[in-house]
This record gives structure tokens, C-alpha cells and sequence, in this order.
């Protein structure tokens, strides 16, 4: 199987406890840039950083609950309130060089 490119027009899925999530990956100069506005005075906030990096990757989600059950639309804010596990997933999943 080929390595495919990074490309800021793809969208991939990954499931996740019964949802899936859709996200692009994000390449190098992306991540320099943000790496770059997250950076005073020579220290990344590396939890800033890592959610910027999920609210650049994350294109949408399917199967998410609010607190009462019911379903959740995506809006790119939520991605602040997403459980540390999930922006675990996304970040390997991003770094798959053969999405599926």
C-alpha cells in the first residue's frame, strides 16, 4: 500500500466508542504555525496547542450524545469539551500515514 500525502481537502473517519469522528490530517507547516501562536517566551502551552490542532483536524461527528442523550450536532466549540480520550484518538489517528 502507498503513503498518501497529506491533503487539506481529505477527509478520513475514525469510531470511537460507537461514534465517528471525521478529521483531516495535519502536515508539518500547519503545525509549525500553531506551534508558533502557542509559544511564549520559548514554552509551548502544549494543551492549547493540542486542541488547536484538534480544532484544525476535526472536520465533524456522528453519534454524539449531550448530557440527556440526546444527539449532538457537530460545532467546531464542542471540540474544547471532548473527553482527553477522545483528542488521544484523534491525535494517533492523525498520524497515520494510510488512513482508512
Amino acid at each position: 500500500m502507498a503513503i498518501r500525502l497529506i491533503q487539506s481537502e481529505e477527509k478520513n473517519v475514525f469510531e470511537y466508542q460507537g461514534a465517528k469522528f471525521y478529521y483531516r490530517r495535519i502536515d508539518m507547516e500547519t503545525a509549525k504555525t500553531l506551534a508558533k501562536t502557542y509559544t511564549k517566551r520559548g514554552i509551548l502551552d502544549s494543551n492549547e496547542f493540542g486542541l488547536a490542532v484538534a480544532e484544525w483536524c476535526m472536520l465533524g461527528w456522528e453519534g454524539m450524545e449531550d448530557h440527556k442523550g440526546e444527539e449532538l450536532p457537530y460545532a467546531s466549540i464542542l471540540i474544547r469539551s471532548l473527553p482527553d480520550d477522545v483528542i488521544e484518538e484523534l491525535g494517533v489517528a492523525m498520524r497515520i500515514s494510510n488512513p482508512a
